[in-house]
């Protein structure tokens, strides 16, 4: 078989989707065993860390139930399961359950980073916001993957990619 350019990048791409995947599903096992085994022992789903879904995703009233984690941003930062979330701060002030980080970055944040061990990187900093499509802001993101501020290069008089008219006015407006 002649690998050509875009067979290789293929290969590329579904190998680092396959490893993100299988990363999300090993940080994940403790609280798919808690949600699995108490839905199996009690027939309740524990609301607090956990969702009941249908097998499949299917949405039938009548469909074989299974009792999935949550996503961590739509936890309450009280009941995040440290096993695979994190607690920062949030966009509002407050703590947030968000998901885990995989690769922390050692001495700055880069563009798009939403964790809080290091400061963003020279050129960038941290701001909360997303844009709609009707022109109106979230500025708080809440239950969000934008929960969390994020590092933008906001102030180099260009906007840029992560950068709207609600985190960054002065580049974007």
């Amino acid at each position: 078989m002649k690998i050509n350019k875009k067979n290789l990048i293929i290969f590329v791409l579904v190998f680092c989707v396959c490893s993100y995947v299988g990363a999300s599903v090993s940080a994940d096992d403790n609280t798919t065993q808690f949600c699995e085994s108490v839905y199996i022992k009690t027939k309740e789903c524990p609301q607090a860390v956990c969702r009941l879904e249908c097998v499949g995703g299917l949405a039938v009233d009548d469909c074989e139930k299974v009792c999935y984690p949550k996503e961590c941003a739509e936890i309450d930062a009280e009941s995040c399961p440290l096993d695979s979330c994190q607690i920062l701060k949030g966009c509002s002030g407050e703590d947030v359950c968000y998901h885990k980080l995989i690769n922390e970055p050692f001495e700055c944040g880069n563009i798009s980073y939403a964790g809080q061990k290091v400061e963003c990187c020279y050129g960038l900093v941290k701001r909360c916001g997303e844009r709609f499509f009707d022109g109106t802001c979230d500025m708080i993101g809440a239950n969000t993957l934008y929960s969390v501020p994020i590092c933008i290069p906001c102030g180099n008089g260009i906007c840029n990619q992560f950068e709207d008219s609600c985190n960054c006015p002065e580049d974007c407006s």
